[in-house]
């Protein structure tokens, strides 16, 4: 049977290791268990993470580490954002309310930074992105813009709610499930900023529903 003292040499060392393995993690900025610490100046930090989510991950995740559903992920949130850009457009112009223009103006420019760095990440995951909306959007979008006033205004804002709910669900998944460590980081980035484009367009649509009753 072993003295205590024999065993202090196989304690220091497993203490030794549990250390290591701690510090590595904590200045991992791809590390899952870390990612949901909150951007501090908005979409700057989204944009610097997403330049490097393709560009060696902690674990090196390229090629066979893209699972279907990283594949999925990134086609879906650039599709998204293709649709909620041109949508945006739209209110910019036909919108009479600063809300409603206000949602349109963060939706633009949020996407605009999310796209490009996807796009960028995509091509180096050897990740097809689409180019244009699909049918279903298309009919979506023209069903929409071909609204105007106080009901493209709702309809407006309807649909943003329902498209990032949807990117909101997505990103809560891949944030936990992704084979791509950068895109777990990422999707865990954004959340926080759907969540608040989610609010935005509901305070708006609160007021629009408000005035209607007027």
């Amino acid at each position: 049977m072993r003295s205590a003292g024999q065993f202090l040499p196989l304690i220091a060392t497993a203490i030794l290791a549990v250390s290591g393995a701690s510090a590595q993690q904590a200045s991992d900025p791809y590390n899952p268990q870390t990612r949901r610490i909150p951007a501090q100046n908005g979409s700057q930090d989204i944009q610097a993470t997403i330049q490097n989510m393709g560009t060696g991950t902690d674990e090196g995740n390229i090629g066979p580490f893209v699972t279907m559903g990283d594949k999925q992920y990134a086609q879906a949130m650039a599709s998204r954002g293709i649709m909620e850009i041109r949508l945006g457009q739209v209110a910019m112009e036909k919108a009479e309310r600063a809300d409603v223009k206000a949602v349109a103006q963060r939706l633009i420019k949020d996407y605009l930074n999310w796209n490009d760095g996807m796009t960028k990440a995509a091509a180096k995951l050897k990740i097809q992105l689409p180019t244009d909306i699909d049918a279903k959007q298309k009919a979506e979008f023209d069903r929409v813009t071909a609204l105007s006033g106080a009901a493209f205004e709702q309809a407006y804002l309807k649909e943003v709610i329902h498209l990032q709910t949807k990117a909101l669900t997505m990103s809560h998944h891949e944030a936990d499930e992704a084979g791509v460590s950068g895109f777990r980081h990422w999707a865990g980035v954004t959340i926080p900023n759907i969540q608040d484009q989610i609010e935005m367009a509901r305070h708006a649509l609160e007021a629009q529903t408000a005035i209607s009753r007027k």
